[in-house]
């Protein structure tokens, strides 16, 4: 399994399979200490090579700080606001009180939707893809927005802002859960769409996929992007915390994670230089 955690480029399932790669190189380890004590060293010290190697990018992950960056160009909040979210004032207010130039949200329904009219005042430039009564994806910035685009199937709303240092795509990612589910085909329809965006760009979202994941690399890799921040829960399922939500960006950046506030998810803040 933990091998095989390692073949999402072949197949969506190995995506699946890497949600849970802790879990496979932890039963790894345990097997390989197993081995050792029942006389079989030599496969014993190869296992646990195995599993130390395939834990050290998860670990490194969560232990490394954001490299903060000289000038700060951008300062983004993304959130998944939850559908169901009935009152979003204090989240407006977290917002708000974080500076944001550019907002990227997911979940934005027929319930919640009345956040984007509390925010239009400082963030007049909106972009919306409704893609259904529960799904839409939006960028909201307080700079013009130049050229806008949502993704033929749910998964992207992206718009090009004009920033005082320059234009800057950014694109707000909602995938939907791994294979059996449809994020493969989602990463495959976004993935080109993001391919003329290279340049200075910032990405953030709901991925409902941890760091490791092909499906976040390969998004990244499309845009000349990569993830910055600490790996850290943004959601707890059946009592576990998962690390889900990020911001991947051109430039250097630091992350720092936001309360839920209603919201199912955290929210992530993003400080980047270009």
């Amino acid at each position: 399994m933990l091998a095989a955690s390692f073949l999402g480029p072949l197949h969506p399932a190995g995506d699946t399979l890497a949600v849970f790669r802790p879990f496979w190189a932890g039963a790894m380890a345990l097997s390989a200490l197993a081995a050792g004590l029942s006389g079989a060293r030599r496969l014993g010290a190869v296992a646990l090579i195995l599993a130390l190697g395939a834990s050290a990018p998860m670990i490194l992950g969560a232990m490394r700080g954001g490299e903060a960056p000289a000038r700060v160009d951008l300062t983004l909040y993304s959130k998944n606001l939850l559908a169901s979210l009935a009152d979003p004032a204090p989240l407006v207010a977290d917002i708000l009180e974080s500076g944001a130039d550019v907002v990227l949200l997911q979940e934005v329904s027929d319930t919640n939707a009345a956040i984007l009219d509390l925010l239009r005042e400082t963030y007049p430039h909106q972009h919306l893809c409704r893609f259904s009564s529960w799904s839409g994806i939006a960028v909201l910035s307080r700079w013009p927005g130049e050229a806008v685009q949502c993704s033929p199937m749910r998964g992207m709303a992206a718009m090009q802002v004009a920033s005082p240092s320059g234009p800057v795509w950014a694109a707000s990612i909602h995938l939907s859960w791994p294979w059996p589910y449809g994020q493969g085909a989602a990463v495959d329809s976004i993935a080109p769409l993001l391919e003329p965006m290279r340049g200075r760009v910032v990405i953030g979202g709901d991925f409902n996929m941890v760091p490791w994941g092909y499906a976040v690399r390969a998004l990244g890799a499309a845009a000349g992007a990569q993830r910055i921040g600490p790996i850290r829960a943004s959601i707890r399922v059946m009592g576990l915390g998962w690390p889900i939500d990020h911001v991947l960006t051109s430039g250097q950046g630091s992350t720092e994670i936001r309360p839920g506030l209603g919201s199912d998810h955290a929210g992530v803040v993003a400080r980047i230089g270009f």
